[in-house]
Parts: structure tokens; C-alpha cells; sequence
């Protein structure tokens, strides 16, 4: 036992020279409490130390080598302060008093505000700081997603794909959403963009991340006050397009010595407009043969929304946080689609159909946590997190259908599958449980390990079914009517090392077991997965500009529950739109090598994924006598993609980023009347340009363009849209005015060729063109947003390995 303790002792701890003091003050000779304060090295730039300044400003560091160093120092409301270089041996360095220059006596008339760079690179991906983009202000998470670099949303489909790739998880603040995607993009739509800090766009996830999401992960971190004093900040945002908009938004922070509060409230209303029309041909047996269609549907859409977020944080001690969050949001969307059918039946004759969808949709969310975070020592912490989920969804439908001939006059329909409405119903519940502990130990100067585990448990209930209305009496449909519970269980664990050899490399490897269990009361057996997901990230960093990573990782993108559940609605009598119990799990393996200098990258990545998953693809059921509409598996699918990210200032009042994403893939399809095997290009660029101008005026201009690609049977003609902000800051800190027109050229247009890759159900072959409501509509929207009071000095975190994490 001697033997072991000495062996620990000698693990944990290292040499200490002599102490470099200081103190730091402003200009007004006043000292700056709880600046951070960063001792890096002169030859590479590489972090030796860290603290923050006590209430008189000063501070002491504890360098463990000896060298040319300077030191950084930072607090919010001043400009960072970096030294000249200065030499340290085994001797007590007292530096010169350090004066610090506030910000806000050095404004000149070209800014707006003092802002983080847009987009930060990292290792693992990048850092989104979307408040220093002008169009955040009035928008949604929702319509903030759709604009970063790299994110496409396919409202169609319901689901992310991220440089090109489907199979993405979503998190708010570190913390799972476990929620279909087509409930949480309407999640999304009600969280305001004002209350969210930054978003990480994660590529190459590391084994302390679930292992969820085979393109990668999306993680929305909300504000947190840390800093002393009170903080409010309003907004208020009027807009027009179909109809009328509005949002308003209220957060208040409240620092104090030992503990933090936010609260934020924000209240939306969007009147929208879209929809989709097409036309195309298909062999219906039960129709007695070939029939053409056009084909439509245009969706009113009304919907108000309440948000809430409350988060707090203690810390009875200087080494321990505990810290509870609380996130409510309610939405009623009122639904009223106008649905297009005229048909060249297969005797030649005319039926020409319009219905109208009514429909209402309630959802409400409640997403809860608690957790504790315990700093040992210097060098070893434990956080230990619980979260609560739970979601309500109440959507009742009724569609109503009157049929006509050529002359539009009211007839009656002779084929039995027509009828005159339908009458449906879709009460869904999931609660979900989350437990995890994470321990982090610095065994030396170069060496990091980490272990977690984790456990969460979920139920989730479907209750939904359409009646038909035939003769006018209503009857169930049997097709429609399902009664569905599940349950699901995750259980993980997992183990991380960094080693950094020299201060140039850096070296993380980790594996993470993880237990899946799903339970369907549709299937007699329990659908089970338990695998572990490797995972190697190599970096090398010759000096703070530059850095050369390698990654691979493997991960699994697990099917929501509604793409499991089966017949779910239809508001067509010759389609169901369902799910599908027998869907497999995506298993990816992705290799990745990325080079950056000065914000410069590139990144070249090779992805193999099994079993793919596509929503909305078109099969027909076993009797055959009925289309149906619902996710299927790839049998696989390969790629090489290549990123490329430019940051150029132009001027000193220009800055442009642009951003390119080229992958070669190749995927086989088998739910199709024949198997096929596909190759094609997938291309995207993006743009974000600031142009800072006089008398506090700003202008922001990005956009983004798909070419064209395929989906599974089906090819998609290029797509893309141009965004512009403009801002205006009122003199006397008295509030900015920001315009912005999103898809300024009106071409948020999705053109689907479906069948055209390879033969589906019933040889159908149509083509449909998606519009979203800018299309159609010119939309604008402005923003006043003001904030009053002001935070006194940030909140003490004193530990060494925070500073190493804040600027790695």
C-alpha cells in the first residue's frame, strides 16, 4: 500500500519553481478583479499556466519549465492585453503593473460593436459565435441552422445533413434532444436565436460524446451570465411576407459573488406560407392501370410560440458548481393545406379533386437538468449530470374532398379508394430520464484521461388513427390505425487519453461501449445493438496559427421513434405515410485529415455507411394495393468529400468567408423494383461577408448553394439561397436597428425528379417543386434590441486547467 500511494503521489504532481507576480489595473488606475490571466511560451505559443486576478487585480502563477515566455491578459469590457516576451529561470518575477483599456473609450465611427470572430476552427470541428452575425437578431434556431456553413435542412424529409451527410444529433448545451427530428426542427422554430450563444458544429467527435450521429453532431449552447452585477436585454421584431410576423424577447442575468441567474422569455407569432406542386405517372393496379397526375399541396400556416429559459448556478466553494437548468416551450400551429389532384384515369377519363387539410397542432416541451461540477484538485474533476425530458404532441386533422369532371362539374367518384375526407388523430408522448458522470484526471503536464458513464431511459406512446369518410358515415381506416408504445434503453461507458508528447502535438484516443435496447409493442422481439466506437484524433500544432489533425471515428445514427411507428396519417387516398418497424441503424466509419493556417482549411474525409436511412421513399405494402410513403436503408453507401474554408479580410472593413464542400459518393439502393448502384458529385458553397461602414452602419451578405444530386430513386436540381442584414447602432448605447431579408433573390426552390434514379412502386415517375414561404413571398423583418445595465467584473474561476481549455 506505501508502494501504491507513492506511486499515485509521484503521478500527480510535478516540480514547482519560483512564483511571477503582478497586478493589473485600468487606466483610471483602479484594479480589474478576476481578469484571466495566461502564461504562454514565446516559441510556439503554447499555454504554461493560468489564473485570474483577485479583487486587487494581482495575480501569481506557478510555471513548471523554465523559458522565454508573455503573458495574455483578458476581461470582458477591456481589450486583451499581450506582453513583450520576458525571460524565466528559478528566481521570483515581479512583473510591472499591467494597464488595461477599455473598449468603450475607443469605439470609433466604423463600429458597431466589439465582436468574436464568426466562425472559429477547432480540431474537432467549428465554433459558430452567431451573435456577431447581424442576421440573428429576429430569427429563430430554426432559420439560424439553415444559415451556418455546412448545415443543410431538408424541411421535406425532416432532417440535418452536415457537409453533405445525413445522420445528425442535435444537443442543447452538451444534452441530447431525444425527439423525432420533424418535433424538434418545430422545437427549433419556437427557440429564439437571441438566447443562444454559440453553435458547435462537431465532425470529429471524440469518444466522451455519445456515439450518436454518423455525420456528426450539432450542439446549441445558450448565454450564461458570469460576470457580476445585472444584466436586461430586450428585442423586439416586427416582419411581413405571406403574412404577418413578430417576436419579442426578454433575459435578464444576474451575477453574484458566489451564484448566477438567467431567466429569458421570448413570445413569436409567424404567419407562413409554402407548398409544393408537380405532376407525373403511375400503374395502380387497383386503379386498373397507368394514370397521370398533377398534383399539389399549399400550406397557411399560423403558429405562436412561448419560450422559456431558466438556468442557475452555485458555488458554495471556490472548487465546487452546482447548477440547474429549465427549458419550456409551447407552440399551437393552426394547418390549413389546399390539396391539388386532377387525374387522366386509365380509361382515358378526366377526375379532376381538391381537398383542404384543417389541422391544429399543440406541442409542448420541457427540457430539465441538474448537475455538479467538483474540482479535486488542479488536476482532477468529476461532473455529474441529470436531465429530465418530456414532450406532448396533440395534432387533429379533418381533409375534406370534393371531386369533378373536365367542366368542374361536382361529381361522384366510381373507384372505392376515393372518398369524400378523412378524419384523423395523433396524441404522442416520449419521456426521457438521463443520468452520466464524466471524471477527468491531468495525470501529468502530459497526460489527460478521462472516463464517463452513462445511462438514460425512454418511453414513448403513439395513439393516432384516420377515419374515412364513405357514404356519409365515417369508418375507421384499418390501414391508419395503430396503438404503439416503446420503450428504449442506452447504457455507456467509455475511456479518453490525451497525451501531448511536445508542446506541438496533441494526441486523444478513446473507446465507448454502449447497450442499445428498443422495444416496440408492433415487434415480438426487442431490437438490440452493443458495440463499441473507437475513436483516434492526432494534432499537430507547430505554432498557434497552424495545426495538422488526423481523425477516425466510428458512430451510429439510430432511427427516430416515428420512423419506426407504422401508418401514421395519409391525406391521399392511393398513399399511407408511415414508418418502418423493420429500419436498421446507420454504422459509420469515417477517416478525416484536415490542414489549417490562419483560419485557412482544408479537410479531406472518407465515410462508409451501412444501412443509410432516407425518409419519404416510395414502396407499396405486401397486398400491394396501396403506395406507401416511409423511411428505408440504403444497403451502404461510400464517400470521399473535400472541405475547404477561406477567411479573407480584404480591407479592414470588409471580411469574407467562404466555405466549399465536394464529395464523390457511391451507394447501392434495394428497396426499389430492381437494385441499383449510383455514383455522383455532391458540391456545396457558402459565403459570409461583413462590411463595417460610417456613422455605425453594418451590412452582413451570405448565402449558400447546392448543385444538383440524388437521394436514393430520386435526383434533385441545384438549390440555394443569398441573405442580407443591415445594422444600425444608436449613439449613447442606446440600441441597434437590424433589417434583414432573408433569400434576398426569392430562390428557395426544390426541384425532385422521383423514380428517375431507379424504377419504384407502381413505376412511378413525378416530378415536384418545393417552395418555402420566401419564395413566394418577399420577406423582411426588423429588429430593435437595447440592453440595460452592466456587468461589474467576471466571476472567479481560479483554476489553471479552465485557462488551458478556454484558449486551446
Amino acid at each position: 500500500m506505501k508502494t501504491l500511494l507513492l506511486t499515485l503521489s509521484g503521478l500527480l504532481s510535478y516540480p514547482l519553481l519560483a512564483q511571477i507576480t503582478g497586478r493589473v489595473l485600468t487606466a483610471k488606475a483602479e484594479a480589474v478583479p478576476f481578469a484571466n490571466v495566461v502564461l504562454l511560451s514565446v516559441q510556439d505559443s503554447t499555454i504554461i499556466s493560468g489564473t485570474t486576478t483577485d479583487e486587487n487585480g494581482g495575480f501569481r502563477l506557478n510555471p513548471t519549465q523554465k523559458g522565454t515566455f508573455f503573458l495574455r491578459i483578458s476581461s470582458i469590457g477591456y481589450y486583451t492585453y499581450q506582453s513583450p516576451g520576458f525571460s524565466f529561470a528559478d528566481t521570483p518575477l515581479a512583473m510591472p503593473v499591467i494597464q488595461l483599456i477599455d473598449e468603450n473609450n475607443t469605439l470609433n465611427e466604423v463600429t458597431v460593436s466589439a465582436r468574436k470572430e464568426l466562425i472559429q476552427h477547432t480540431p474537432i470541428g467549428k465554433i459558430i459565435n452567431i451573435q456577431s452575425s447581424l442576421m440573428t437578431k429576429g430569427s429563430n434556431a430554426m432559420q439560424v441552422l439553415e444559415r451556418l456553413p455546412g448545415v443543410i435542412s431538408d424541411r421535406r424529409n425532416n432532417q440535418f445533413s452536415l457537409n453533405g451527410q445525413a445522420g445528425v444529433t442535435v444537443l442543447f448545451n452538451g444534452r441530447r434532444i431525444q425527439m423525432a427530428m420533424d418535433e424538434l426542427m418545430a422545437l427549433l422554430e419556437s427557440t429564439p436565436a437571441d438566447n443562444i450563444e454559440k453553435i458547435e458544429l462537431i465532425t470529429s467527435p471524440t469518444a466522451q460524446y455519445d456515439a450518436d450521429g454518423g455525420a456528426g453532431i450539432i450542439n446549441i449552447v445558450f448565454k450564461k451570465n458570469e460576470n457580476e452585477g445585472t444584466r436586461i436585454n430586450l428585442s423586439a421584431t416586427a416582419g411581413y411576407g405571406y403574412r404577418e410576423k413578430a417576436q419579442t424577447a426578454i433575459s435578464l442575468s444576474r451575477g453574484f459573488k458566489k451564484a448566477s441567474l438567467n431567466a429569458s422569455y421570448a413570445f413569436g407569432h409567424n404567419h407562413s406560407y409554402s407548398g409544393y406542386r408537380g405532376h407525373g405517372t403511375a400503374d395502380f393496379p387497383f386503379m386498373g392501370g397507368l394514370n397521370s397526375t398533377e398534383f399539389g399541396g399549399l400550406t397557411d400556416r399560423s403558429q405562436q410560440s412561448h419560450n422559456l429559459n431558466l438556468a442557475a448556478e452555485y458555488h458554495p466553494v471556490t472548487n465546487t458548481t452546482i447548477g440547474a437548468e429549465l427549458t419550456f416551450s409551447a407552440s399551437k400551429s393552426h394547418n390549413r393545406v389546399a390539396i391539388l389532384g386532377d387525374r387522366i384515369m386509365p380509361d382515358s377519363s378526366f377526375l379532376g379533386s381538391t381537398g383542404l387539410s384543417d389541422g391544429t397542432s399543440g406541442l409542448q416541451n420541457l427540457i430539465s437538468s441538474v448537475y455538479v461540477n467538483h474540482k479535486f484538485s488542479s488536476r482532477a474533476q468529476l461532473n455529474v449530470d441529470a436531465s429530465y425530458i418530456a414532450y406532448r404532441n396533440n395534432s387533429p386533422t379533418l381533409v375534406t374532398y370534393r371531386y369533378y369532371d373536365e367542366s368542374g362539374t361536382d361529381i361522384p367518384p366510381t373507384n372505392p379508394i376515393f372518398n369524400y375526407g378523412n378524419r384523423g388523430q395523433s396524441h404522442s408522448t416520449i419521456q426521457v430520464g438521463v443520468f452520466k458522470a464524466d471524471y477527468i484526471l491531468d495525470v501529468s503536464p502530459k497526460i489527460r484521461l478521462e472516463t464517463g458513464l452513462k445511462a438514460s431511459y425512454a418511453r414513448n406512446a403513439n395513439d393516432s388513427n384516420v377515419e374515412r369518410k364513405v357514404s356519409d358515415a365515417w369508418e375507421i381506416d384499418p390501414r391508419t390505425q395503430s396503438n404503439i408504445h416503446g420503450n428504449e434503453n442506452i447504457l455507456a461507458a467509455y475511456v479518453q487519453s490525451r497525451f501531448i508528447p511536445d508542446p506541438k502535438v496533441n494526441l486523444q484516443a478513446g473507446i465507448r461501449y454502449e447497450y442499445w435496447q428498443r422495444d416496440i409493442s408492433t415487434s415480438h422481439e426487442a431490437f438490440t445493438i452493443a458495440q463499441f466506437f473507437p475513436s483516434v484524433l492526432y494534432t499537430y500544432a507547430p505554432n498557434a496559427h497552424t495545426y495538422l489533425s488526423f481523425n477516425y471515428s466510428r458512430r451510429i445514427s439510430r432511427p427516430a421513434y416515428t420512423d419506426l411507428i407504422s401508418n401514421l396519417f395519409y391525406n391521399d387516398a392511393t398513399f399511407v405515410f408511415s414508418g418502418n418497424p423493420l429500419l436498421k441503424p446507420t454504422l459509420t466509419d469515417a477517416l478525416k485529415a484536415e490542414y489549417s493556417y490562419k483560419g485557412f482549411s482544408a479537410g479531406l474525409t472518407f465515410q462508409y455507411d451501412l444501412h443509410p436511412i432516407l425518409r419519404y421513399q416510395i414502396t407499396a405494402n405486401p397486398q400491394n394495393d396501396i403506395g406507401v410513403s416511409s423511411p428505408q436503408n440504403l444497403d451502404y453507401q461510400k464517400s470521399f468529400t473535400l472541405n475547404l474554408n477561406a477567411p479573407i479580410q480584404l480591407t479592414n472593413w470588409w471580411k469574407l468567408n467562404l466555405g466549399s464542400t465536394t464529395a464523390l459518393r457511391r451507394y447501392k439502393i434495394s428497396y426499389t423494383l430492381r437494385p441499383a448502384t449510383e455514383t455522383y458529385v455532391y458540391q456545396n458553397l457558402n459565403f459570409t461577408q461583413t462590411i463595417s461602414l460610417p456613422r455605425n452602419f453594418e451590412v452582413e451578405l451570405s448565402g449558400w448553394q447546392n448543385f444538383a444530386f440524388l437521394d436514393g430513386a430520386n435526383k434533385l436540381k441545384g438549390f440555394g439561397v443569398v441573405n442580407l442584414g443591415i445594422a444600425k447602432k444608436l449613439k449613447g448605447d442606446k440600441g441597434t436597428f437590424q433589417l434583414s431579408l432573408p433569400d434576398l433573390f426569392q430562390t428557395f426552390s426544390i426541384y425532385t425528379h422521383i423514380g428517375s434514379v431507379a424504377p419504384i412502386a407502381f413505376n412511378i415517375r413525378s416530378e415536384s417543386n418545393y417552395k418555402d414561404e420566401t419564395a413566394f413571398y418577399r420577406v423582411i423583418r426588423l429588429t430593435y434590441s437595447r440592453s440595460f445595465g452592466k456587468n461589474t467584473k467576471s466571476i472567479s474561476r481560479n483554476n489553471e486547467n479552465e485557462e488551458r481549455e478556454r484558449v486551446r
